[in-house]
């Protein structure tokens, strides 16, 4: 893919224990903060303002009606150890405007006290009419099993390391993926698929990158099971078990000829990830690299989809509007 042009943060070596869910952050071409919030993000209830979300990063830039560009972010989530709470929600959110189309990704999860989580919102921009576009990443926390009063010293960090940046312009065919269905509950031994959809690449490409993105809740309690699609409903509600979920990600590509059928092997990449109960919501990332064939009897057309199965332990939500795959150039 080709380099980032804007980008806000600096580089950092991560701590014993996390692992790198998305590609290193480029060298840093421009960076301001002056218009940021602040890093620490409050995750007690205030009656004054409940739902404070912190603004951290904020990119400017001149688009023109079309072009498609590809946002990406790290934020490396940090809940210092004199935290009264052993644990706390952290979430994050990237949107660009003004938009259509795909013009948000986010992430959630719970951060033990002392630990740290790494959260990569990403997701394909395309610029809906010529003129500045802004972008930010903000954050937000709750307590997760929330108690009477404000306690103040329940507050994360968004620690250095962390950016938000925006790629030049990609190829007419890079795009990402979401879903208009609902979110659902997933029994052990079910798989559902949120991300079917027939794709064209550029016919000069050998091969092509697929990023997938998926929100998940292990019903280890009734809170957080519920979203803007589930009308008002927590999914969890009945089901809770202390047991986690493992989780497979299986994200495939299918080559297509002209007719619409398969005309090679199917590409399939798995993930697999335990999502504990204290951790309770979190992101299954995939990221894999895709080849075009050149036979004969082949287009460069890809059927993409992302499927998510439950393989053991307890019921499992799927957030549908946090579903999202991306189709880019290598």
């Amino acid at each position: 893919m080709r380099a980032l042009t804007l980008v806000v943060g600096v580089l950092l070596v991560l701590p014993m224990g996390i692992s790198e869910q998305a590609s290193a952050a480029p060298a840093a071409e421009h960076a301001d903060s002056s218009a940021d919030d602040g890093r620490t993000v409050p995750a007690y209830l205030d009656a004054e303002d409940p739902d404070r979300v912190v603004r951290v990063f904020s990119v400017k830039f001149w688009g023109r009606a079309g072009e498609r560009r590809y946002i990406t972010s790290r934020v490396l989530a940090s809940q210092p150890k004199s935290t009264s709470d052993s644990l706390l929600m952290a979430s994050v959110s990237v949107s660009c405007s003004p938009g259509d189309g795909v013009t948000n990704a986010g992430a959630t999860q719970n951060v033990m006290r002392g630990g740290s989580a790494v959260f990569t919102p990403r997701f394909v921009y395309v610029v809906p009419r010529t003129g500045m576009v802004g972008c930010v990443l903000v954050a937000s926390g709750l307590r997760p099993r929330p108690a009477s009063g404000s306690t103040s010293s329940n507050v994360w960090q968004v620690a250095p390391g962390s950016y938000l940046s925006v790629s030049e312009p990609m190829g007419w065919w890079a795009a990402t993926l979401a879903t208009v269905s609902s979110s659902r509950i997933v029994e052990r031994g079910e798989r559902w698929t949120p991300i079917a959809s027939v794709v064209p690449v550029g016919p000069g490409e050998t091969s092509f990158e697929l990023t997938s993105d998926h929100k998940v809740t292990t019903c280890s309690a009734v809170g957080g099971s519920r979203d803007s699609t589930t009308g008002g409903r927590e999914l969890c509600d009945g089901r809770v078990s202390t047991g986690g979920s493992k989780v497979r990600l299986v994200v495939s590509a299918v080559q297509l000829d002209r007719k619409g059928s398969a005309c090679a092997t199917a590409q399939r990449f798995t993930t697999t990830r335990l999502v504990r109960p204290d951790v309770h919501h979190a992101m299954v990332f995939s990221k894999s690299l895709v080849q075009v064939s050149k036979a004969p009897s082949c287009v460069p057309r890809f059927a993409i989809r992302g499927s998510i199965e439950q393989v053991g332990g307890a019921d499992l939500v799927i957030h549908a509007p946090s579903e999202r795959t991306s189709v880019l150039q290598h």
